[in-house]
């Protein structure tokens, strides 16, 4: 070969050295990028794009509009990954709203997250099909709010220390609630001015000064099932009422037993009030009928109806009063009773704050008991799924494998010119006298 084009060879393959460095560079810096594809949010702001945003610490709000919100989402398709951490405010506004009232907006999930010392924690207003999961709520006008939103799924939400814990009005319809928690405040859960088809399943309210469950100025029904009191488990549905434990029943009439569940019922507000009640009950020997305490006097309920084998008494109720499942225990029962009122597990307070390195497991979820005759049945997710990695986790593996490659091109590339720079000074020696410059 001549030495001329020996040389313009050498130079080529030095050029083709060099793009393949600087590509193996790009490469990985590119797929780093696609590998953070979580936006942080670190201070108050309104989220207008489709993504995934997560905080990375406590946000802090002083907000003087009490119709204003810190973390506002105003697009679709969003997921804001609180990791644990606070939304706080001092008093006023919105801890995260979801804010549909200038356009549609669909598919948004909140979760992870604590907000505390707002008029409303976490809002969504009309806005349709999204989920709000695993926060907690604390020392706000309302907890959990929805207003003319539909088809949310409110799951593993704590409310406490707040007027209202969890609220839906205005035409919020078709919600689902799973496994929430309203302890120690004013109100516990909450349905207003036409908010009804909704569900709450296996959830808890207790210890709330004024209802523990209320409904009002609704046309249509709303379905519980295994809502946990601090004097019994009940599951109904309802229109227009209100339900909080007893802890000091009247006396007992004569010849009945007690079995430590009681609830007291009254028709609210705006429309026709009616529920279906079934109340569970501990053990019993002796055959368990529903009874009324109308203010003066006992009574048994007309047709109610006992299941021996689910520990559970139903009636269909219009007239309200303090309701209790007695047992026939002979003619010298009756009389003032205490009752031992169930105050559950310790109110969670603190998410735990995920790390990277955390393996998710399994964990067996208690099976839900059925109201007798609901055509409707709660499906506890299975013990044996797969569990989903952590984000964290995920992103961590998939970083690692993208620096490997990173480093293994940038390798490959400084042999390749090494090699090549070799062969540039071989065909620099073979010039001779003749070299044309």
């Amino acid at each position: 070969m001549p030495r001329g084009s020996r040389m313009v060879g050498a130079r080529a393959a030095v050029l083709v050295g060099i793009v393949v460095v600087l590509v193996a560079a790009t490469a990985g810096t590119v797929s780093a990028q696609q590998a953070g594809n979580t936006t942080t949010v670190n201070s108050c702001r309104t989220i207008d794009s489709s993504g995934q945003y997560a905080l990375t610490g406590t946000v802090t709000g002083d907000l003087d509009d009490p119709n204003a919100a810190c973390i506002e989402i105003t697009a679709g398709n969003v997921t804001l990954d609180g990791q644990g951490h606070t939304v706080a405010g001092t008093g006023a506004g919105h801890g995260v709203e979801i804010d549909g009232s200038r356009g549609p907006v669909t598919n948004v999930t909140v979760e992870n997250l604590q907000a505390h010392n707002w008029s409303i924690g976490v809002f969504a207003l009309e806005t349709d099909n999204g989920t709000i999961r695993r926060t907690i709520t604390e020392n706000s006008t309302e907890g959990i709010a929805l207003g003319a939103s539909s088809n949310y799924t409110l799951a593993n939400n704590t409310a406490t220390g707040s007027a209202i814990a969890i609220a839906l009005g205005g035409q919020s319809q078709n919600n689902t609630l799973r496994r929430m928690t309203a302890v120690e405040n004013r109100w516990g859960i909450h349905f207003e001015r036409e908010s009804a088809n909704n569900t709450v399943v296996n959830s808890v309210a207790r210890n709330n000064s004024r209802w523990d469950y209320y409904s009002e100025r609704n046309d249509n029904e709303n379905i519980v099932r295994n809502l946990d009191l601090a004097t019994g488990t009940f599951s109904f549905s309802e229109r227009n009422v209100a339900l909080g434990a007893v802890t000091s029943p009247p006396p007992l009439p004569r010849g009945a037993g007690n079995l430590d569940s009681y609830v007291e019922a009254t028709g609210t507000r705006g429309g026709q009030a009616a529920i279906s009640l079934t109340m569970s009950y501990g053990n019993a020997r002796n055959p368990v009928a529903l009874w009324r305490h109308d203010g003066q006097h006992w009574s048994r309920v007309a047709d109610s109806q006992t299941n021996g084998a689910a520990s559970t008494v139903s009636a269909n109720i219009s007239e309200f009063g303090s309701f209790a499942a007695l047992s026939d225990a002979g003619a010298n029962a009756g009389g003032p009773v205490t009752v031992s009122a169930d105050q559950g597990p310790a109110v969670q307070r603190n998410l735990s704050t995920p790390t990277a390195t955390a393996t998710p497991t399994a964990t067996p979820a208690p099976t839900p008991t059925t109201i007798p005759g609901s055509a409707a049945t709660e499906q506890a997710p299975s013990a044996n799924a797969t569990p989903t990695a952590a984000r964290g986790e995920s992103e961590a593996t998939e970083s690692s494998g993208i620096g490997i490659v990173r480093t293994v091109f940038v390798i490959a590339g400084v042999i390749g010119l090494i090699v090549l720079g070799i062969v540039a000074l071989r065909g620099r020696n073979d010039r001779g006298p003749g070299f044309n410059r």
